[in-house]
């Protein structure tokens, strides 16, 4: 595109006329190709940079749950035969071993909710790229139809 426009010396182009460019034509299409593979590594980086991100994560949601599994089997052994051994003074043997054991249920459950809720934020797939590349394509329709 010329530039006399943006410096005010020349009047603006008619409408629906493409401005005129004074360079070769071989010049104009090195110029789009170079344009063209600079966006595309653009693209490309966005992409990496968003599955880098769903990556991680994915690998945060596998950390708490082994995190969840190596907590809930120390406690498992501590925890619960103290809270039985505890209720035994009130309750029959048996009834505190069944509290203790719903107890343990109980936080497996959350634990698992929480891992569940990690594996499914963010979306499994890059929106911001494809949005990006659906609005380039919309964009570089327009300019071979100019």
């Amino acid at each position: 595109m010329s530039n006399d426009h943006a410096a005010g010396s020349g009047p603006p182009p008619a409408p629906g006329t493409a401005p005129h460019d004074p360079r070769p034509t071989a010049e104009i299409l090195k110029s789009l190709t170079a344009n063209g593979q600079a966006l595309v590594r653009k693209e490309i980086e966005l992409a990496k940079l968003e599955v880098t991100q769903i990556v991680v994560a994915r690998v945060t949601a596998v950390a708490m749950f082994l995190g969840a599994a190596v907590v809930g089997l120390f406690i498992l052994g501590f925890v619960g035969v103290t809270a039985a051994k505890g209720l035994e003074e009130v309750l029959p043997p048996w009834a505190a071993w069944l509290i203790v054991t719903f107890v343990y249920i109980l936080v497996a459950a959350i634990l698992g909710l929480i891992g569940k809720r990690k594996l499914t934020t963010p979306p499994n797939t890059p929106e911001r790229t494809k949005a990006s590349v659906e609005e380039t394509v919309e964009w570089a329709k327009k300019q071979v139809q100019r």
